[in-house]
C-alpha cells in the first residue's frame, strides 16, 4: 500500500481496530524500529499525562492550536515575521490586521462579535470539527479538527506537532499556545491505544514567500511540498523485567534519516479532502493546512448529538467564551434530520452566542460589566443574568469563568453565588460571570492558573480575586434588584398560604424552649413588597426620586460624587482592612468602561498619604447613572489616624477634559465588636412579646408562647416553608427530582425553604400510612425545615471558609438521605412513652 492510500485509509477509519489493522497490513504496527518517542523523551508520559483533567478541555487545546495556525498563516503570507515588532501585539490586533484590513495600532483591534453572520460563516469554513463514527450506544466517536492554517513540512513534524516543551510560539505575542504541550493532553482520552492521526502540508505561498530568507520561517525540507502524516500511539507497560514502569507515547516514523531518528511518511498531492461538508466528512478539498483525528474520543456525559443541550458544542462554547476565530462544527454521525439544518453550525463562543439570542435568554439590561483591580492587575467581569431556566443551556456547573484571549483557563462553580458574603443563591442558576484576564501580567497568570490551562491554582492571588468578586456580585445594584424582584414575585404567590405554617411552628416552639431560643421573631408581612410603578428612580440605589427616567449617553457629560457639585472634595471615614465605598453620579452608559468601541478609562492614584504611589485593590460598577466604587484598604500598611488622598480620573478619546474627583479618606481603627454574639434589633414576636437585643433582653410576657427574648449566637429568622409540587415553577427552577426533600436559598436577611411535598417517600407514607395525609405532610415539611435550620445554626456557630462545601448543598444532601426515615422516625419517636423508655433501659442493664 502506498503512502497516500495509507493516509487516506487512516483518515476514513472510524475505530482503533481499523487503524491497527491498516498499520499491521502495512507492516508498521509490530515493528519497533518504525516508531519514534514523542518529544524524543523516554518519560514523556509524565508531561502528557499531567495535562487537562477533562476531555473537552483537552479538545479545546486542539482548537486553539488551529486558531493559532490560521493567524500565523495570515501573518507569514503577508511577509511579516511573527516575532518582529511589526507583527500584532495581541490577538484582537491580529484579527483587525489580517481579517479586517486595519493597521497595526491599538485602535485596530477587532473580534468576531463585530462580524455579521455571513462573514462568520465564511471564516468558520477554514477551521472545522467533524464528529464521526460511533453513536453513544455503539461506543466512543472519532473527532477530527481540520484547518487551513500554515501547515508544516514533513521534516518539521518532530519540532512542532510531535515536540514537548519547545519554545515554538513563546515569542509570538498574538497566539494563545505558549508551553508546547497542551495539545498532547487529548491523547489520554483517545481509546485504549491513544491513537491520533496527523496530516499536514505547508502553505506553498509561505514556502515561496520566505524562500532564501535567513530566518527560521524558510523551508529547506526536500519534501517541503508534500503532505506529511503520522500516527501517535500509547504503549502501556507490561510489567516485564527491565521495562519502563509508565506508559510511553510514540509516533510512526519509519523513514531513515541522516541523524539516526526516523522521519514521518509523506506523499505528493495538490490538495486533499480534509474538510467536511454538512454531514459528510472528508469531502471538501484543502491545498494546505492540518487535519488531526482523535480515535474513539472519550465523550461520556456529552456524547449524544453534538448540538443538543449539554452536548459537545455547548461544552466547547463555554470553554471558548470569546474565541478568536469562528469554527464550523459538523455532526457527521448517522442521525436523522435535515442535512443543512441539523448537522452543521458555527462555534462562535459563549459571548457571541448570547449576544445573538439576548432577548430570548437574558434579563433586560444584561450583560453588564464591572472593572476591577487586584494586586495591580486589571480585569473585567462580564455578568450575564439569565431568565429562569435558561442558563443551563449554556453551561454545566460553571459560575465564574476565567478567560485569557477568549479561552477558559479555569472556573469557579455556581455555588460561589450562595456564599454568605454574596447571598445570590436565588440567582445562582441564572448567573454566569466571565472574567477577562487577558491584560494580566505573565507572572500573575502563572500564579493564578495551572500550566494545563483548565483550572485555577489555590494561591493568594486567587483568594484576593475571589474576595473582590464576592463584593462585586454581592453588592451589585442591578443583581440585588433582580434578586428582590424574583423574591417579590414568589412572595406574592405564597403569602396567603403562610399563616397555617406559622401556627404549626408556633405550636412546635411551645413544646421546646431550646428551639425557641434559636429564633428571632418579626411581625408578619401583611403584603409583599411590590415595585412602585410611580417610582422612576434611575437605577440601583441611585438617583433621587422625581428626576424621571434615566437617559444614558455613550460619553458622559458629567461624572461627580453623588449629590455633590463637581469639584467638591469628598471626605469619608473608613476602617482598616474594610472596604471604603464611594458613589458617583453620571450619565454614562452601563458598559462605558468595558465596551470595545471608544471605551472610557478610569485611573486611581493615591496623591497624598502613607500609600502615595501604591496600587489599591478596587472595582467600579456602573448601573443606570450611579457608579459604585469600592476600595480595599490594606491593614498591613495603614494605622488608625492616617489620612490618604485619592484621585479618580475618568476620560475617553472624545472628552476634551477628563473628569477628576478627589476623596480624602480618614483611617479609623478596625471595629472588632462584630466578633461576639450577633445583635439583632428589638422586634415584636408573633405572640406580642418583646425580644431582647443581643441576647440580653427579657423574655416576652404578653403573648401566648412566652418565647424567650434572648437569642443565641447566630439566631435565626422564622422561615415560611414553600411547598414544591412536581413540575411546578420552583421544581424546575431549583432542580428538584422525586427524591429531593429540601433546598434552601439565602437572601439579604432571610432564608427561603423549599420543601418537596411530592417527595416519593412522603407520597408512599401518605398513601399507605394510617394517619391523616395532611398531618403526614406537615411532619415532613417541618421536619425538613428544622433539619435545615439546625445545619444553618451549626455553620454559624462553627465558621468555615467559603471554600468548603456550602451549607445549602449539605442541607440538600442530608435531607435527601433522611427522606425515607423522617416521617416514620417522627411517628415512632413521638409515640414513645415513659414505660417504653423504662423497658428499653432495663433491657440494656440486663445485657
Amino acid at each position: 500500500m502506498d503512502s497516500k492510500t495509507l493516509a487516506l485509509s487512516l483518515l476514513h477509519a472510524e475505530s482503533e481496530k481499523d487503524v491497527i489493522s491498516l498499520l499491521k497490513k502495512a507492516g508498521y504496527w509490530d515493528d519497533p524500529s518504525a516508531w519514534r518517542l514523542l518529544g524524543d523523551k523516554d518519560g514523556n508520559y509524565s508531561t502528557i499525562g499531567n495535562q487537562q483533567a477533562r476531555p473537552e478541555a483537552a479538545l479545546v487545546e486542539k482548537i486553539v492550536n488551529s486558531v493559532d495556525a490560521r493567524l500565523l498563516n495570515e501573518c507569514l503570507v503577508d511577509g511579516l515575521d511573527p516575532e518582529s515588532s511589526h507583527a500584532p501585539r495581541t490577538i484582537p490586533q491580529a484579527i483587525g490586521m489580517f481579517f479586517d484590513g486595519k493597521d497595526c495600532a491599538s485602535s485596530s483591534e477587532s473580534s468576531i462579535a463585530d462580524w455579521g453572520p455571513k462573514k462568520q460563516l465564511e471564516q468558520a469554513r477554514y477551521i472545522t470539527i467533524a464528529v464521526t463514527g460511533n453513536k453513544p450506544r455503539e461506543g466512543m466517536p472519532c473527532i477530527t479538527i481540520a484547518d487551513a492554517g500554515e501547515g508544516q513540512t514533513p521534516a518539521r513534524f518532530p519540532d512542532t506537532f510531535l515536540s514537548i516543551d519547545k519554545a515554538n510560539k513563546l515569542r509570538i505575542p498574538f497566539v494563545q499556545g505558549k508551553f508546547n504541550m497542551g495539545g498532547t493532553g487529548a491523547l489520554k482520552f483517545c481509546g485504549q491505544h491513544s491513537l491520533q492521526l496527523i496530516i499536514s502540508r505547508r502553505n506553498p505561498t509561505i514556502i515561496s514567500k520566505w524562500d532564501g530568507d535567513s530566518t527560521k520561517w524558510k523551508s529547506d525540507d526536500p519534501r517541503r511540498d508534500e503532505w506529511g502524516f503520522t500516527i501517535v500511539r500509547r504503549e502501556r507497560p507490561t510489567g516485564a523485567a527491565g521495562e519502563v514502569r509508565n506508559s510511553i507515547f510514540k509516533y510512526l516514523a519509519p523513514l531513515s534519516s541522516g541523524n539516526g531518528n526516523g522521519q514521518v511518511l509523506s506523499f505528493d498531492a495538490d490538495s486533499l479532502a480534509i474538510f467536511p461538508d454538512e454531514n459528510r466528512a472528508f469531502v471538501r478539498e484543502a491545498s494546505h493546512g492540518t487535519a488531526i483525528k482523535l480515535f474513539e474520543y472519550d465523550v461520556k456525559g456529552f456524547g449524544s448529538h453534538a448540538f443538543m443541550r449539554n452536548g459537545l458544542l455547548t461544552r466547547l462554547e463555554a470553554l471558548l467564551p470569546q474565541i478568536a476565530l469562528p469554527v464550523r462544527f459538523h455532526e457527521c454521525r448517522a442521525y436523522r434530520g435535515e442535512t443543512g439544518r441539523s448537522f452543521a453550525t458555527s462555534l462562535v463562543g459563549l459571548s457571541v452566542r448570547l449576544a445573538e439570542n439576548r432577548g430570548e435568554n437574558l434579563e433586560e439590561g444584561y450583560p453588564t460589566t464591572a472593572s476591577f483591580v487586584v494586586k495591580g492587575e486589571k480585569m473585567t467581569a462580564q455578568i450575564y443574568a439569565f431568565k429562569s431556566n435558561k442558563a443551563d443551556s449554556y453551561r454545566t456547573n460553571e459560575g465564574i469563568i476565567f478567560a485569557i484571549n477568549g479561552q477558559t483557563h479555569g472556573a469557579i462553580p455556581k455555588t460561589f453565588f450562595e456564599r454568605s458574603k454574596v447571598k445570590m443563591g436565588r440567582l445562582s442558576k441564572s448567573l454566569i460571570v466571565i472574567i477577562d484576564c487577558s491584560q494580566m501580567s505573565v507572572g500573575s497568570r502563572e500564579d493564578l492558573f495551572m500550566n494545563s490551562r483548565d483550572r485555577l491554582s489555590n494561591g493568594e492571588l486567587r483568594k484576593e480575586i475571589e474576595e473582590e468578586l464576592e463584593d462585586i456580585i454581592g453588592k451589585h445594584p442591578g443583581l440585588r434588584e433582580l434578586r428582590e424582584k424574583r423574591k417579590r414575585e414568589e412572595i406574592a404567590d405564597r403569602l396567603q398560604d403562610s399563616k397555617p405554617f406559622e401556627q404549626v411552628l408556633d405550636s412546635i416552639l411551645k413544646s421546646s424552649p431550646t428551639l425557641s431560643r434559636l429564633f428571632r421573631f418579626g411581625q408578619r408581612l401583611s403584603q409583599p413588597n411590590r415595585a412602585d410603578p410611580s417610582d422612576r428612580r434611575g437605577g440601583g440605589e441611585g438617583r433621587s426620586s422625581g428626576e424621571g427616567a434615566f437617559h444614558a449617553r455613550p460619553h458622559p457629560s458629567y461624572f461627580r460624587f453623588h449629590n455633590r457639585p463637581y469639584g467638591t472634595e469628598l471626605t469619608r471615614n473608613a476602617e482598616i482592612s474594610r472596604r471604603c465605598r464611594i458613589r458617583f453620579e453620571t450619565d454614562a452608559q452601563n458598559d462605558y468602561f468595558e465596551r470595545d468601541h471608544v471605551p472610557g478609562n478610569y485611573d486611581v492614584d493615591i496623591i497624598d498619604g502613607p500609600l502615595e504611589g501604591a496600587s489599591l485593590d478596587h472595582h467600579i460598577t456602573l448601573h443606570d447613572g450611579i457608579a459604585h466604587w469600592s476600595i480595599k484598604l490594606p491593614e498591613e500598611r495603614l494605622e488608625a489616624g492616617d489620612k490618604i488622598r485619592i484621585q479618580c480620573t475618568v476620560s475617553d478619546e472624545t472628552i476634551p477634559e477628563p473628569f477628576v474627583n478627589v476623596a480624602v479618606i480618614n483611617v479609623n481603627p478596625k471595629d472588632d465588636s462584630g466578633g461576639g454574639p450577633k445583635k439583632y434589633p428589638r422586634l415584636t414576636n408573633s405572640s406580642g412579646g418583646k425580644t431582647g437585643q443581643g441576647g440580653t433582653g427579657e423574655q416576652g410576657s404578653a403573648g401566648a408562647t412566652n418565647a424567650p427574648g434572648s437569642t443565641l449566637e447566630g439566631g435565626l429568622e422564622v422561615p415560611t416553608p414553600i411547598p414544591v409540587k412536581k413540575n411546578d415553577k420552583n421544581w424546575i427552577e431549583h432542580g428538584f427530582d422525586d427524591y429531593t426533600a429540601c433546598k434552601v436559598i439565602e437572601d439579604e436577611a432571610s432564608f427561603s425553604f423549599y420543601v418537596n411535598v411530592d417527595n416519593l417517600y412522603l407520597l408512599t407514607e401518605m398513601k399507605e400510612g394510617k394517619e391523616d395525609s395532611a398531618l403526614q405532610r406537615a411532619k415532613f415539611v417541618w421536619g425538613n425545615v428544622l433539619i435545615g435550620l439546625a445545619l444553618i445554626h451549626d455553620r454559624r456557630k462553627n465558621t468555615r471558609s467559603d471554600g468548603d462545601e456550602s451549607v445549602f448543598s449539605i442541607i440538600d444532601t442530608t435531607t435527601r438521605a433522611l427522606g425515607p426515615f423522617l416521617v416514620p422516625m417522627i411517628d415512632h419517636l413521638g409515640a414513645l412513652s415513659d414505660e417504653d423508655v423504662s423497658v428499653a433501659a432495663a433491657r440494656g442493664d440486663d445485657e
